[in-house]
């Protein structure tokens, strides 16, 4: 194994030194101010197909969060800094590397500031905050035997812990039409921006002026929505205002610049960042 920062760079100039190199590599993209966000392991060069994946809407099998910081990167007129971390004989010493990396660096849930879903070491999915057991006793008791809720709370996770479900699979309850609490009144919570964050990360829609945040969200091919409290909880507290429809599914939640400041303020800016849902500073790059 050949390790060390082997190469530091812009896209084009990674693409040429790739050239020289055989076998398997594991690298590591980092944002305009030097912090990772993601950790892979690949071959020739994969390691370029990553901001080519974000150019397209997002499959149902997208890693949101990983595409949603490249996005907002490339939105922000800002670059990609590409890491060699280190290169490898064998695909089981590149898994290996990998997996020691994202450990030491931390995903999102862990209070570093990678997207990785997986731990690394070939595990292409897998709940990213905790294991199946742990699954079990959080986020209302979510259940070993119910993978879907899992990967769902997962996703939910890597914003906020939370104590209750924030978002569910469409199939597994009855969505109701979002409506404000008559006579009530209420404080925007937690709660509730970790609700329309995750649909932003899920859909790919940067936090504005005039943003539409969908009920509707699909993580890891999984349909999901917003819960019905949670919903209805946004517009009383006038969190963010209800563009009604039909189907409870195809509601969506309109965000003026006062609202969309008050998630980010709710959830933090620096995290919004590391989420792909906020744009990063334009001085970020000289940092």
């Amino acid at each position: 194994m050949e390790t060390g920062k082997l190469f530091l760079g812009s896209k084009s100039e990674c693409k040429v030194f790739l050239k020289s190199r055989t076998g398997y590599y594991v690298y590591v993209l980092r944002r305009p101010d030097g912090r990772p966000f993601y950790v892979g392991k690949g071959s020739t060069s994969r390691i370029l197909n990553h901001e080519n994946e974000a150019r397209h809407v997002n499959d149902r099998r997208s890693n949101a969060y990983k595409l949603n910081v490249i996005r907002s990167i490339l939105s922000a007129g800002l670059g990609i800094s590409y890491e060699i971390d280190s290169c490898h004989g064998t695909e089981a010493s590149a898994h290996e590397r990998e997996t020691q990396l994202i450990k030491a660096i931390g995903r999102l849930h862990e209070g570093g500031p990678l997207t990785n879903l997986a731990p690394g070491g070939g595990s292409e999915r897998g709940p990213a905050p905790a294991s199946r057991a742990k699954h079990q006793a959080t986020l209302s008791g979510s259940p070993g035997d119910n993978p879907e809720r899992a990967v769902i709370n997962a996703f939910v996770n890597n914003i906020s812990r939370m104590n209750s479900v924030v978002i569910k699979p469409s199939r597994q309850f009855v969505a109701r039409q979002t409506q404000s609490y008559p006579n009530k009144s209420m404080n925007a919570s937690v709660r509730q921006a970790v609700a329309i964050s995750a649909s932003a990360a899920s859909n790919g829609i940067l936090l504005g002026a005039d943003c539409i945040i969908p009920r509707k969200v699909v993580v890891e091919g999984i349909d999901g929505l917003i819960e019905n409290g949670v919903s209805c909880d946004i517009v009383t507290s006038g969190l963010g205002s209800l563009i009604a429809a039909e189907h409870p599914s195809d509601e969506s939640f309109h965000l003026s610049s006062r609202q969309a400041d008050a998630v980010i303020d709710l959830i933090g800016r620096q995290k919004c960042i590391d989420l792909g849902i906020l744009r990063p500073p334009a001085e970020a790059a000289r940092q």
